[in-house]
């Protein structure tokens, strides 16, 4: 499956409608959808939420583009059946080329690298997608990857081991990519008027679902998969940890009353915890940080293995607990870093 590099006009290619980024963004449109919308839905697609002050994927990829003159990975097409040129790979890259040629910016940015397939076989063009998105440096979000995969299992009949190929990593895991798009879509997504903002960032959590003593700890309580879809949509339960908690609380009829008041955190609290001791207390962050990693280097083999057997014992929870806290930390940390730079 090769194809040839060659310097392709701007607008002899296609944007590519059935792209996964995008496709969230353009369900339910109403209307023909121009180059303008797919535009704009890349742009929107291009947000990674990962908090760095606005800065979206594409405006990163943009500023890279406009740094260095240009792209520095082709950007990869097939011809259609009419002869012209789709972009099943590089979609962004392309339409900021459009972007700069329409505003004038300095430079040459009527052509761009391609990389042409004149045909593709069979899947050919999803095993580019997802090499070059699920395995590859241009990761596509967490859930436009499931919904993907979803699709070509359950719509167009991939093989789940043809998928697994391609996807690369353990066949559970995709499993689980697949399952809990299916469970979000089925239960999080009715929740939801025409309209309104469905935050697919709460995919995570459908992921965490796909554990077996999490979903036998909701049926056990009496209580269903559109529950928990409506616990995460009223932020209940907030962060992966929590959901990982949500047997210890249902099985609890007083946290379990207390979660449904009021939240998870509020539960949690209310369950009996460690005494940690004054003189713990009175330690200082750096004291506590040394004592942990001295304790986490030590621990026997034997302990270890334990745990593995044993997830809802109480160490696991609390070191997930201080995993999650000082992950947090780090973030502040590393933002403080940023803006004094």
């Amino acid at each position: 499956m090769f194809g040839v590099q060659q310097h392709l006009p701007i607008f002899d290619v296609e944007l590519d409608r059935n792209n996964p980024r995008i496709r969230r963004f353009v369900e339910g449109f109403e209307g023909d959808l121009t180059d303008d919308n797919i535009q704009l839905a890349l742009d929107i697609g291009g947000d990674d939420g990962d908090g760095s002050k606005g800065v979206t994927t594409a405006d990163k990829l943009r500023n890279s583009i406009l740094a260095n003159g240009g792209i520095m990975q082709p950007i990869i097409v097939c011809r259609n059946a009419v002869g012209r040129y789709l972009c099943i790979e590089g979609n962004t890259r392309l339409f900021i080329y459009r972007q700069f040629h329409e505003n004038g910016v300095a430079g040459d940015w009527s052509t761009i690298p391609a990389l042409v397939h004149e045909t593709l076989p069979g899947d050919g063009i999803d095993a580019i997608r997802l090499q070059a998105h699920l395995v590859g440096p241009r990761a596509w979000d967490a859930y436009s990857k499931a919904k993907y995969q979803w699709e070509l299992h359950y719509k167009h009949l991939m093989p789940l081991d043809r998928l697994v190929d391609l996807c690369g990593g353990d066949r559970r895991d995709v499993q689980k990519s697949i399952n809990a798009y299916a469970d979000m879509e089925n239960h999080f997504r009715k929740l939801h008027q025409p309209g309104e903002f469905y935050n697919t960032q709460r995919y995570s959590g459908f992921v965490e679902l796909q554990n077996t003593k999490v979903k036998t700890a909701i049926f056990r309580a009496g209580f269903s998969l559109d529950d928990f879809a409506v616990w995460l949509k009223d932020k209940k339960i907030e962060g992966l940890i929590a959901i990982r908690q949500l047997p210890l609380v249902l099985g609890d009829k007083a946290a379990r009353a207390i979660f449904l008041k009021k939240d998870i955190k509020a539960a949690l609290d209310a369950i009996e915890r460690p005494d940690i001791g004054a003189d713990l207390r009175a330690a200082s962050l750096t004291q506590l940080a040394r004592a942990i990693t001295e304790k986490a280097e030590k621990i026997p083999l034997i302990e270890i293995q334990r745990l593995r057997q044993n997830p809802d014992d109480d160490v696991v929870r609390y070191v997930l607990d201080a995993i999650d806290a000082l992950q947090s930390l780090a973030n502040e940390f590393q933002l403080r870093s940023d803006d004094v730079g």
